[in-house]
């Protein structure tokens, strides 16, 4: 839908926060890019500590401002790197437990991890986190690959919820497939994923049968003229896009859509008030992920673990709008947001106590 002004979710809000505990990874996936760097050592326990007692007393700030009806809810995703590889990694989940047993709203703990983690460990850690999102890599070890199972099937047998994101490399297919079906038969949830990567990367293009069964349809003619730039991560869809959770977004107050038109540069946005991003290798604490627009109007945190105080004090006494200056939105694209200031401050007004 184009020629909108203002963008809410149709249903309320909970509060997402992204922690990337470490670098380190216990696998070297070749399509991996800066998702790890193994040449970081791993963030101390002290410091990941203090970390967690941030995220808690952002948290408690930012959902003090939220109305009693909205969601008081917060999702906290452990990942890296390979979170799970942390050395400190119990210690470290069994505070951020403690912690969210004392808080005044719920939390539920997440983590994106390869599942490559020895049989004791992993039954230590199935009983502290909640959900698993766990991706399968074909480029690790046959006893890693059979691990992963292992501990696939122990989630299962403890009633654990989970899904599998098989990332599907176009060399190694016939392999890809088989994990589909391994997970099919034993009732697993899965998505195959593509993997993403530069167009001009010719390591992880897709042929046009794997192409269909990735997208349901056969590339167009033009898509395999100009390089297969569907299946290259670049969308070529009319409709826009939509929220990463699938949630209905309401538009100009409300027509109820999903897909929207992706650029926001200019508009005024709540990413902050929804979304909270810490890098803890480099000290880093952003407002999202995806968006990272910080207060000052720049793609940038908005401050450091060096100095969490600052960042509390600066909530405390009001922080300014987030104005987007990026032409596409990814991540945070749900979040509450208006082309005009005025129409923000309304729209705005459903999210205060």
């Amino acid at each position: 839908m184009s020629n909108i002004e203002t963008l809410q979710p149709l249903d309320n809000m909970y509060f997402s926060v992204e922690w990337e505990t470490t670098l380190k990874c216990n696998l070297d996936c070749s399509y991996c890019g800066t998702g790890h760097d193994n040449s970081k050592p791993h963030p101390s326990l002290k410091d990941s500590l203090k970390t967690i007692d941030f995220i808690f007393d952002y948290l408690e700030l930012q959902m003090s401002n939220k109305p009693k009806y909205f969601q008081q809810h917060v999702n906290l995703n452990v990942f890296g790197g390979e979170s799970l590889f942390h050395p400190n990694i119990i210690e470290i989940l069994d505070y951020a437990n403690e912690k969210r047993n004392a808080a005044s709203w719920q939390m539920h703990i997440s983590t994106i991890t390869n599942a490559v983690v020895g049989p004791k460990l992993w039954e230590k850690i199935a009983d502290k986190i909640d959900y698993f999102t766990v991706s399968f890599h074909v480029e690790s070890l046959d006893k890693q690959k059979e691990q992963v199972k292992q501990n696939l099937l122990y989630l299962q047998k403890k009633e654990k919820r989970f899904h599998v994101s098989i990332m599907m490399h176009p060399k190694y297919w016939n392999e890809c497939i088989d994990i589909v079906e391994w997970c099919k038969d034993n009732n697993i949830s899965c998505a195959p994923r593509q993997i993403d990567h530069h167009w001009l990367d010719r390591r992880f293009i897709y042929d046009t049968e794997q192409t269909t069964f990735l997208t349901g349809k056969e590339p167009a003619s033009i898509t395999k003229k100009i390089g297969k730039i569907l299946t290259s991560g670049i969308k070529l869809t009319p409709e826009g896009r939509a929220c990463c959770s699938n949630q209905n977004l309401c538009v100009n107050g409300c027509n109820t859509v999903q897909y929207v038109q992706n650029n926001f540069k200019g508009w005024h946005c709540s990413v902050d008030k929804f979304f909270l991003y810490i890098k803890q290798t480099t000290g880093e604490v952003f407002t999202n992920k995806d968006c990272r627009m910080n207060y000052n109007g720049q793609v940038g945190p908005i401050g450091y673990l060096n100095d969490t105080q600052t960042i509390i004090d600066n909530l405390k006494q009001g922080t300014p709008d987030i104005v987007c200056k990026k032409s596409t939105c990814w991540c945070g694209i749900c979040a509450p947001k208006a082309k005009h200031k005025t129409d923000y401050i309304k729209i705005m007004e459903n999210y205060k106590r």
